[in-house]
């Protein structure tokens, strides 16, 4: 039987998604909370948090994660490299349970990982996680779709509610799956509190599940008025986004997030393409409505 989960180290615990998984987990109240930081930063946490510094040595981490029952990656894209070092590190120290910083599209679809590089990296990551089995260490993925509350505000999705403008692929019919920021950190929050149930699984979560044209109707219903409307096509935004990406252009990279998001066999559908895990995990309703309506009034749900 897998024992129960008490200490937890969090990386990355100040970033966009990372401050929302530390903010669940403390919250909790279920946990004793440390955090991995490196000698150089700057960020404070409160009071009771235990911050442990690590340059990232093996020695350092196998230091850093001693004592930890588990290990909850939220590395940026610019970090998931170090992974397979933490994880060889995890296994070293005897953690129970690493988590990668997946929380976004399923980087195992092979049209995904090949259009997005940092996706091909999950997935080796992916790979390296199961090897350790073995060795005592398990797992859990946590598959989120977008971050929806946060793309809001620069139409990740293609809706920006700041200027009121919605770029519309392939007619709008399209299901995707998607999660608010506070829906990631309670599906970590469950994961680590149910660990039997998640040993060395793939755990598929959302706020919900919609298509483009049923977030615009519920976006210009809670606005009062319609919304600036562009059609477009994810065949059009990857011919455009490949250069641009391969240029470094940011602006590249989001709009080949809209073709894996928006576009057919990327697995986007949780509720077609895999297996939704809410119930099972006993997360909190966040509906199309009841997001959009915290959206409008300026609220996190």
């Amino acid at each position: 039987m897998t024992q129960a989960i008490r200490n937890v180290m969090i990386i990355g615990a100040s970033g966009t998604i990372g401050s929302h998984i530390f903010k669940a987990i403390v919250d909790s109240g279920k946990f004793n909370v440390a955090v991995l930081s490196r000698p150089e930063s700057t960020n404070t946490y409160p009071a009771g948090i235990k911050v442990v510094t690590s340059d990232y040595s093996e020695t350092s981490l196998v230091a850093a994660f001693k004592g930890q029952d588990a290990v909850v990656s939220a590395l940026g894209a610019a970090g998931l490299a170090q992974e397979p070092k933490v994880i060889d590190a995890c296994v070293k120290a005897g953690v129970k349970r690493f988590l990668p910083g997946e929380y976004s599209c399923d980087a195992r679809n092979a049209k995904t990982a090949a259009l997005i590089p940092v996706f091909a990296v999950k997935a080796q990551t992916a790979e390296h996680l199961k090897a350790q089995e073995s060795k005592g260490l398990t797992w859990t993925s946590v598959i989120t779709g977008p971050a929806f509350d946060m793309g809001l505000q620069f139409g990740l999705v293609g809706f920006n509610i700041n200027t009121k403008e919605a770029l519309i692929f392939d007619g709008g019919n399209k299901a995707f799956s998607v999660s608010n920021l506070s829906q990631i950190g309670n599906a970590v929050v469950a994961v680590l509190s149910k660990p039997e149930e998640t040993a060395n699984k793939v755990i598929y979560v959302d706020s919900f599940t919609a298509t483009q044209n049923e977030i615009l109707a519920e976006l210009e219903k809670a606005t009062d008025g319609k919304w600036k409307v562009t059609e477009s096509t994810t065949e059009a935004a990857k011919k455009e986004g490949e250069p641009l990406f391969a240029k470094g252009d940011l602006a590249g990279l989001f709009l080949l997030l809209k073709v894996i998001t928006l576009g057919e066999g990327y697995g986007s559908d949780f509720t077609r393409d895999a297996v939704l895990s809410n119930e099972k995990l006993g997360l909190p309703n966040q509906s199309l409505p009841l997001t959009i309506a915290a959206a409008v009034a300026g609220k996190s749900i």
